[in-house]
Parts: C-alpha cells; sequence; structure tokens
C-alpha cells in the first residue's frame, strides 16, 4: 500500500475566519485544541488515509521500534502508534527522491500544498539528526498540505537558534518541529512563535515543564527512567562495585542532566559501591569523543563503564582505549551503530572482551512531533507531553549486521530505500 492515498475530513468544530495578519491567514476556532491551520481552508483539512493495519502489524512496528515485544499499543498514546505505522508503510519513489533532494537544501518544495513546515535543530552536524531530518521530511511529503519544508540548525549556540526561530516566525511558516539543544533557555522564544500563532512541536531536547504553555507538545522519552535503565544495564554488565564515566553532548542539554541524575541516584540507592569519577562532555562530534576519552585514559583513573547517550560515538570511546592500549571499559548508549556492534562482536573472541548494552535509534521522535502537529492543525487535541519508553537491550552474538553500513544505526522504522541513501550521503 502505498502512504501517498489520501481523504479529506470534516472538520469537528465550528470554522470561522479571522483577518489576524495582512496575508489574511485562516485559524480554526470553538475548539478546545486550538489548532490553527495556516493557510488551509477552514471547512475541512486533508489527512494521511489511516493504514490498514492489523495488531499483528503493529505489534511488529512496535517491536522494531523499541527492540523489544513488551512494548504494546496500549501502552502508548494513540499519536505515537499513529505515527510509527505511517513512517512503516511504503513510499513511492517519488516521495523518497523528493525528500532526498531537499537534504541539500535549507527551503524545498516537496509539493502543491501551501502550508510550510520547519524543522528546527540546535546542533544537526551529527549523523543522528541527520538521519532524524530525512525521516521527518519523508513524513511531511505525505500530507498533501504541506507544500515547502525549511531546515535551520543552529550548530550548538543558543544566540543562533533564537535568532533563527524569529527567522521563522517572521516568515510565517505554519507550523515547527524542533530539537532543544538548551532546555528552558529557549522557552521565550518559542512562546513568541505560539504567540504568533505558530505551534512549536518539539523532540529529544525540549525546554521542560514550564514551558507548557510554550509550546504545543514536547516529545521525549522519560530522561529519568532512562537513567535508572542504563544503570540497571550497567550493574548487570559490571557488577555491584566498579567507577563509571558519564558522557553526554552540549554542556547542560536536557537529555543528559536528566538520565545522568537519575543515574546516579540508582547507583546511590542499589549499588553505592559503583562510584562516578567522570563526566564529560563531548558536544555530540567524533572529535568531541574521542577529546574527552583521551583525557579520561590521561588521569589514570580505571574506568568498568561509559555511559553515553550516542552510540556512533561510543565508536570513538572504544577506538581510543584500543590506541592506548588500555583495557576498553564496557559501553552503555543511547542507540545502536553497526561499526559499535562489528567491534564488540569482534572482541567476543579475544582474551579482552567488553560489555555493550544499547537502545533503539530512536529516530522516529521527529515523527512523533510532526504528528503531533499536523493532528493540532487538523483540529485535534494533542497531550502536553508525549513520552515513550526506551529499553536498553545487551547486545548479543548477530547483532552486527554485515550486509548494514558501518555508519548503519541499526533497526528503524524509516523506509530500508531511504535509510540506505541517507547513508550513503
Amino acid at each position: 500500500m502505498k502512504i501517498t492515498t489520501l481523504r479529506p475530513r470534516a472538520r469537528t468544530t465550528t470554522a470561522c475566519i479571522a483577518a489576524a495578519t495582512a496575508l489574511a491567514l485562516l485559524t480554526a476556532c470553538g475548539s478546545s485544541s486550538g489548532g490553527a491551520a495556516n493557510g488551509s481552508g477552514p471547512s475541512e483539512d486533508y489527512r494521511i488515509t489511516p493504514a490498514a493495519v492489523s495488531a499483528d502489524q503493529t505489534d511488529a512496528v512496535l517491536e522494531k521500534a523499541f527492540l523489544t515485544p513488551d512494548i504494546k499499543a496500549a501502552d502508548l498514546d494513540p499519536i505515537i502508534v499513529e505515527s510509527l505505522n505511517d513512517m512503516s508503510r511504503d513510499f513511492s519513489s517519488d516521495q523518497i527522491s523528493t525528500a532526498l533532494s531537499c537534504m541539500d537544501q535549507p527551503t524545498c518544495k516537496i509539493g502543491e500544498g501551501n502550508q510550510t513546515l520547519a524543522i528546527l535543530d540546535g546542533a544537526g552536524g551529527d549523523l543522528w539528526r541527520h538521519i532524524t531530518r530525512a525521516a521527518i521530511t519523508l513524513h511531511a511529503t505525505a500530507y498533501p498540505n504541506i507544500g515547502t519544508v525549511m531546515y535551520l540548525q543552529a550548530d550548538g549556540n543558543l544566540q543562533t537558534m533564537q535568532a533563527q526561530l524569529r527567522t521563522l516566525v517572521t516568515r510565517k511558516v505554519t507550523g515547527i518541529v524542533s530539537y532543544d539543544d538548551f532546555g528552558p533557555a529557549m522557552t521565550a522564544a518559542f512562546q513568541q512563535a505560539t504567540s504568533a500563532g505558530i505551534p512549536v512541536s518539539v523532540y529529544g531536547g525540549t525546554p521542560g515543564p514550564d514551558a507548557v504553555n510554550a509550546v504545543l507538545t514536547q516529545v521525549q522519552s522519560d530522561f529519568c527512567d532512562d537513567g535508572y535503565q542504563m544503570a540497571e544495564a550497567t550493574q548487570k554488565i559490571i557488577g555491584d562495585k566498579g567507577n563509571v564515566a558519564f558522557f553526554t553532548g552540549t554542556p547542560g542539554n536536557p537529555q543528559g542532566a536528566g538520565w545522568q541524575k537519575c543515574a546516579e541516584e540508582w547507583f546511590a540507592k542499589n549499588t553505592p559501591e559503583i562510584k562516578v569519577v567522570n563526566k564529560s562532555n563531548t558536544s555530540w562530534t567524533e572529535g568531541g569523543a574521542t577529546t574527552a576519552t583521551s583525557a579520561l585514559i590521561s588521569t589514570g583513573q580505571k574506568v568498568d563503564a561509559v555511559l553515553y547517550d550516542y552510540a556512533k560515538q561510543s565508536v570513538n570511546i572504544v577506538q581510543a582505549y584500543k590506541q592506548a592500549r588500555v583495557d576498553v571499559p564496557a559501553q552503555i548508549t543511547w542507540t545502536s551503530d553497526n561499526s559499535l556492534l562489528k567491534m564488540w562482536e569482534e572482541d567476543q573472541k579475544s582474551d579482552k572482551p567488553w560489555g555493550l548494552a544499547y537502545s533503539s535509534s530512536i529516530n522516529y521522535e521527529g515523527n512523533i512531533a510532526l504528528t503531533a502537529l499536523m493532528n493540532h492543525l487538523a483540529g485535534d487535541k494533542v497531550p502536553a507531553q508525549l513520552t515513550f519508553p526506551m529499553p536498553f537491550v545487551s547486545a548479543k552474538m548477530g547483532d552486527y549486521n554485515p550486509q548494514e553500513p558501518p555508519n548503519g544505526p541499526g533497526p528503524t522504522v524509516m523506509p530500508a530505500e531511504m535509510l540506505s541513501k541517507v547513508l550513503a550521503g
């Protein structure tokens, strides 16, 4: 089946026309959702036709997304299930080609619709962000009202991201999906967009609970629970005693702050002889990961496990230890990476094996944010928080896939054709 099959849907609320701007933007009124469809008609909207997906098919999609059969549709908000099912269906070759062509352009046309979707990323330079951008862009081709996609990324600079947000407000985009690397510091800027009638759906890095009125919704895992699970996975590998290091990306990012605090709490309560002896920031770059690891090794401090929220650069950590001829510590990491799995499998056959636990790729966060945004524009009520689980699994022989490129992120709900072309550059 093709995701391009679409249907009109009548609004369930009374529609009215508000001359809000010189462009005569049309907004929906009389609904508790406050859904605003900038640039769409007042009496109907268009959606992706719901996929004819069986319960078994949905279970298979969720197992691929979360790496475990234990997560069921009933455990999740319907928007999350809807989004994962949408991204798991077939996209046409034309849609894939269109989305790929957008990856080299800050602004691109994807269709004939008159809505503009903006993707605003706080630090878009790494592969995970690149794959996530591609997934959002491909997903957007399924919505006929979206005609243009804009992409801006701030290279980890708060002032740049705030200025880019103001630009999007000036451009009167229809809606924004955003990864916020700066937490609450972005709240005022997001509020400007929301006050201008432009809904903002954030994912991954988010501004936090005080921004509930500044953004439409915040999509993420439960950072505290992530920390608990990382700590528990660590204990299973190294036992009840040892030294661990915490690595994260940009300094002060809410993701790192959240899981680290709760991982420490778990260790203190359950395994007090596991000590956190190092905390490092890498800016989620290969150079940053290598520099942080080299600095840690140079201290002479024995480390039994490194907990990091980006598997792609856990490869750099392992390589740095190998080059220094120091035993590789266990790696507990967000997301997965084919090169890391290959290194792990090879070293299981050596006299110095090391442990590995990881999560799924979670590149679907941005797709959930887009689904929430489009449902809001269609007049639906959207929760202020959309939280998904992120189980960690222990690596096992056979997880490495020799048919996948070295930079492959492991199982993902993105179509294989799209992913392979994105990874090929």
